[in-house]
């Protein structure tokens, strides 16, 4: 999968076949648009359809999203991200996308109309064939055009349009938002199953107190990029890949109230059976189950029992592989 930047970076490959549509680059192009927070299961319809359509017309299908959030532009403020940037474009290439045009978003390109938008980008720019989209697609200046007005707006070029609707996963509509909540929770089997796939963060290890190895369960201090949502306070099972190698793992994340008064959270890293020096590594840690909330411990031996505790049960839940 390639990434872009800009629209006039795409170059579509030489190949073709009869489906191919009579455009003098000679390649269908299928376009799906939207933020795409975490490529959920709601974002996959999206993804499969563009790559499908792009399948039976022998061409490529491209997701077009925007950086930073559109949000930390128009209101300073984005909500937390549930898959940093690596993770978008690993999803996006699993998903069989040819390209990931990541547009920069900034005053000029919020200042767009949705007619000037249509022009620029899917029309002029991208010269794409088909545009998908969901139910709740905003686009131009204050989020002033909607799914239909993409329709309407794209005929003028003879560009299709086709309008996902929402989806529907244990009654209720799978939505970023959603799933966010269920995180803040703690509820990560619930929110894994509404994402489609297993929620990640990753990050550089970096150098921590040392405590856990003084206790014997060394840890790796995962820095997450601060735009990325962290789920609750607490410990969870999950798989650690680092130095292509993966190990089951037991991973807090909180403030650590037994041993300090922390102001800023931390994501340590527990690897079961590791013996292994991280540090500036990146780690991506693969979240399976939440197993407690963190709390406070009345000595360091309770808090060590604890681990041991912890260690035993994320073992039993991921012995079965993947």
């Amino acid at each position: 999968m390639k990434l872009l930047q800009d629209v006039r970076e795409y170059q579509p490959s030489e190949k073709s076949n009869e489906k191919s549509n009579d455009k003098s680059n000679g390649k269908f192009l299928a376009v799906t648009l939207g933020n795409f927070d975490g490529l959920h299961l709601g974002h996959q319809q999206l993804l499969k359809r563009a790559v499908q359509a792009a399948k039976e017309n022998g061409g490529e299908a491209l997701l077009f999203t925007f950086w930073p959030h559109p949000m930390a532009v128009l209101r300073g403020k984005a909500p937390k991200l549930l898959a940093d940037r690596t993770e978008k474009y690993r999803l996006a290439e699993a998903a069989g996308l040819d390209y990931l045009l990541e547009l920069p978003f900034n005053a000029e390109v919020a200042a767009e109309t949705p007619e000037e938008f249509v022009r620029c980008y899917p029309a002029e720019g991208l010269r794409a064939d088909l545009l998908v989209v969901g139910f709740n697609f905003r686009f131009g200046r204050g989020g002033a055009g909607t799914a239909d007005d993409l329709q309407r707006l794209a005929a003028e070029y003879g560009i299709k349009v086709e309008i996902v609707p929402p989806y529907v996963c244990e009654d209720g509509v799978v939505s970023s938002s959603r799933i966010r909540v269920l995180l803040q929770e703690g509820q990560m089997a619930a929110a894994n199953r509404l994402l489609g796939h297993d929620f990640v963060l990753a990050g550089e290890v970096v150098h921590g107190q040392k405590l856990g190895r003084e206790l014997g369960y060394p840890t790796a201090n995962v820095a997450v990029a601060d735009e990325v949502l962290l789920p609750a306070f607490g410990v969870y099972a999950a798989w650690a890949e680092c130095k292509d190698r993966r190990w089951p793992a037991v991973v807090n994340i909180g403030l650590r109230p037994t041993v300090g008064d922390n102001l800023t959270p931390t994501v340590e890293v527990h690897c079961l059976g590791a013996d292994e020096d991280f540090y500036g590594r990146t780690m991506r840690v693969i979240f399976r189950q939440e197993l407690r909330r963190e709390q406070k411990f009345a000595s360091l031996d309770e808090l060590k029992a604890q681990i041991a505790e912890d260690s035993c049960r994320a073992a039993e839940i991921l012995a079965g592989g993947v």
